[in-house]
């Protein structure tokens, strides 16, 4: 018999990654109201990687629910919307994956020491400035390129649910009626 819904816990994960990755938008934009090197500031920046951290083990996570469970088929059989919704998923899933590494590299290539509740990672590079303006470029393209396709996967989302009324939304929301 076909799966018709998210198994709850894949339901749980994607909601946890939501939140957290505004929580993690949220703080890194708040980091620009106050002036370099500063405590606000660099506290901004602690809270952005912890975050950072917890997003890469809910997607981890995630990611042994899915190959556990599996996924409910596509709801619209068309083989270029599953195509694209096929890979806008495995997009999301390797961004928020890889971006969390480049913010521990950008951190450990500034000579930082990364913490995590009480735990501290240990030095896996050299610090060096060069290398952290690089990983920092590169982590603020992964960051921007989320914002993008965040915003497309909800309005995906949306349209599917308004536009094509299919289950699509329904299956992600579990018993929440919409």
């Amino acid at each position: 018999m076909p799966k018709t819904k998210y198994h709850t816990a894949s339901i749980f994960f994607h909601w946890l990654v939501f939140f957290l990755v505004i929580a993690a938008f949220a703080v890194i934009e708040l980091k620009g109201q106050f002036p370099k090197g500063s405590e606000p500031r660099e506290l901004c920046k602690t809270v952005h990687g912890v975050i950072g951290q917890l997003i890469f083990i809910a997607m981890a996570l995630r990611l042994i629910v899915r190959f556990t469970y599996g996924v409910p088929k596509p709801t619209n059989p068309k083989p270029l919307f599953v195509s694209l919704a096929t890979a806008m998923h495995w997009m999301l899933y390797a961004l928020l994956l890889i971006s969390p590494i480049f913010g521990i590299l950008y951190f450990q290539y500034g000579g930082k020491e990364i913490h995590f509740f009480g735990l501290v990672w240990p030095q896996l590079v050299t610090p060096n400035p060069e290398m952290k303006k690089v990983v920092e470029g590169i982590h603020e393209f992964l960051g921007n390129s989320l914002y993008f396709l965040i915003g497309i996967h909800a309005l995906a989302g949306l349209w599917q649910h308004y536009v094509l009324k299919d289950a699509t939304l329904r299956r992600m929301l579990n018993k929440i009626v919409i």
